[in-house]
């Protein structure tokens, strides 16, 4: 075996798993009965990153009875797979799909994936603790009066309740602790008081059985945390052997300093390490290089690379999630991203009548040219307003928002320097300005993260991720939405078939037995009989996304994944919905109760 083959291997598979434990014995027929579900005659794919092999697979109260050549044994529906790959379900490390269950329990977004489990509580944002001051304000999706939980316990048991098609996993968000603890006052340190306070809340949550901790440290009120306030609640974690999650700095950070002036992100990435290594605990980094902009794109990528790859040299367990889309999410408008909430402080038409004055736009620009990022009070990420000034306009993509077209709509579906020169203007600040002024919050921009950011992938240590919340298909004449939502993992396979830079194998086990062994998701990530039966069935050849910004961000379901199985129920069968809702609510181990 190659050097790099081992590693790959020996990163993320417990040491328990071997091919014995999975096939049945050669030639060995299986006793006559009377199994839920049998896949036949299908190329099985075990998680463990063994090359694929022929076998039927049986199904019974929602585990893995039998793996082999299983003759003449009989089943309550049988399935002929001959040709098509039988996977374990896939697990999306990082997702948005807190609360989403509660409006859609089939989160089609997901299962037409092949996803049968998600990691959410992302970010630094959590369904819990939950107190009646941060329900007077939830943007979750939810009505405040329909939040009636306020522990991570009574989440889970709300969610176990109201039921879904796959299954749940949650961190408690640092962000939600946060405000649990220090209502409005976030700009601030905590108190010696108001750190226990928090510590006590991480402690609990893991106890009701929350995977770890995640930060949004690009986020408010993330950005005002000090390294040291992270610290202390990761050593919670760790006391659980749960895992430090991070959507890391920005350049905007108000604790480290940064001003972005030299466009250079690792101080972020050496900030997760540290964390890992002081708190004693496990680390997983966020859709890593999404946040890394206007720098030599590969150069970066590579850096953050040999920091990960030193950190595990040194003992470090540590690992990254990639998002497989070289493009972010669309949103609105961007006021947060390209402009200093300051200028909206009189109102936004007063705002868009400065833009419209020719002199009065002449002081914006000069000011969103060259003013430091933090002298401009910003906050949150501004990775819009740095492509503006590094005149990568070809980074910034546009589209229409609620109303399904722009007022120009030859300019839909064009990045920013290609409008610009269809305006003639040579300055992409006044092409920005005039589609603020003509669209208004019709506008939706998408920014690029970086180029060819899936083939991060080859990196032994990583996983793909959606980092979307999950939903039904929306409308046809729906605002654009995030391809990765619902397209991350049948792009991963696209990537694999037509790059072929990792084998097939090697990347299911990346989607299964390794985000399996990472979260401490038991008896999940393996085609083996006992586990848990999550399933994904999939036809390489026709594997293909259907939804892209080249078409619109319009949403739709992928090709190529016909049969989807959570707990041992179908729940999707031939390409359609079943609606079923085996999906579980998967709590750390110390209260595992699957």
């Amino acid at each position: 075996m190659k050097r790099r083959e081992f590693l790959s291997y020996a990163l993320a598979v417990p040491a328990a798993v071997t091919a014995s434990k999975v096939l049945t014995a050669a030639g060995e027929q299986a006793t006559p009965g009377t199994y839920d579900l049998i896949l036949k005659n299908g190329r099985v794919l075990d998680g463990a990153g063994n090359p694929w092999f022929t076998a039927d697979i049986a199904i019974q109260n929602g585990k893995i009875a039998r793996v082999g050549k299983l003759g003449n044994a009989t089943a309550r529906k049988v399935i002929d797979v001959t040709g098509h790959y039988v996977s374990p379900g896939f697990i999306d490390v990082h997702s948005h799909t807190d609360t989403t269950p509660f409006q859609d329990h089939w989160v089609q977004s997901k299962i037409r994936q092949g996803i049968t489990t998600d990691v959410n509580g992302q970010c630094g944002g959590s369904p819990a603790p939950l107190n009646e001051q941060m329900k007077a304000r939830a943007g979750r999706g939810l009505k405040s009066e329909n939040m009636n939980w306020k522990t991570m316990a009574e989440y889970f048991d709300r969610l176990e309740q109201h039921k879904a098609a796959h299954n749940m996993v949650m961190f408690v968000g640092h962000g939600t602790v946060r405000q649990y603890v220090m209502g409005e006052n976030q700009k601030t340190a905590p108190t010696a008081k108001q750190l226990d306070e928090m510590k006590a809340q991480v402690r609990l949550a893991m106890q009701q059985g929350a995977a770890g901790l995640s930060t949004g440290l690009d986020y408010f009120p993330g950005v005002y945390a000090h390294t040291d306030e992270i610290v202390e609640l990761a050593k919670v974690v760790a006391e659980f052997d749960g895992i430090y999650a991070t959507h890391y700095r920005g350049f905007c950070s108000k604790v480290m300093g940064w001003t972005g002036a030299n466009n250079d992100g690792l101080p972020a990435f050496a900030e997760a390490i540290e964390i890992g290594k002081r708190a004693g605990c496990r680390v997983e980094i966020s859709h890593v290089i999404a946040n890394i902009p206007v720098s030599p794109w590969r150069d970066g990528r590579d850096r953050v690379r040999d920091m990960i790859y030193a950190a595990r040299k040194d003992g470090l367990d540590i690992y990254c999630d990639i998002l497989t889309s070289d493009w972010g999410a669309p949103v609105k408008w961007p006021a947060r991203d390209a402009f200093p909430k300051q200028y909206f402080a009189d109102g936004t038409e007063k705002f868009l009548a400065k833009l419209a004055d020719p002199a009065q736009r002449a002081v914006l620009k000069k000011e969103l040219q060259t003013t430091p990022l933090q002298e401009m009070g910003f906050e949150d990420y501004t990775f819009r307003l740095q492509y503006l000034r590094a005149g990568y306009g070809d980074c910034l993509w546009i589209f229409p928002g609620p109303s399904a077209h722009l007022k120009h709509p030859e300019y839909e579906q064009k990045h920013l320097g290609q409008i610009a020169k269809m305006m003639g203007s040579a300055d992409l600040f006044d092409a920005y300005f005039d589609l603020v002024l003509q669209e208004h919050e019709n506008l939706w921009m998408v920014g690029k993260m970086m180029d060819d950011n899936i083939a991060s992938l080859i990196w032994p240590f990583a996983m793909p991720i959606t980092d979307g919340g999950a939903a039904e298909l929306p409308g046809p004449e729906s605002r654009p939405v995030r391809p990765s939502a619902y397209q991350s993992m049948p792009e991963t396979l696209m990537w694999v078939r037509d790059k072929k830079l990792v084998t097939l194998e090697d990347m299911i086990r990346r989607m299964t037995s390794m985000p399996a062994h990472v979260f401490r998701l038991q008896n999940r990530g393996l085609i083996q009989e006992g586990y848990q039966a999550d399933i994904t069935v999939f036809d390489l050849d026709k594997v293909k996304s259907g939804c892209t910004y080249e078409t619109g961000a319009r949403p739709g379901y992928p090709e190529g994944i016909p049969h989807v199985v959570v707990n041992g129920v179908l729940v999707v069968e031939n390409n359609q919905l079943t609606k079923a809702l085996p999906g579980a609510v998967l709590r750390h181990p110390s209260r595992m109760t699957t």
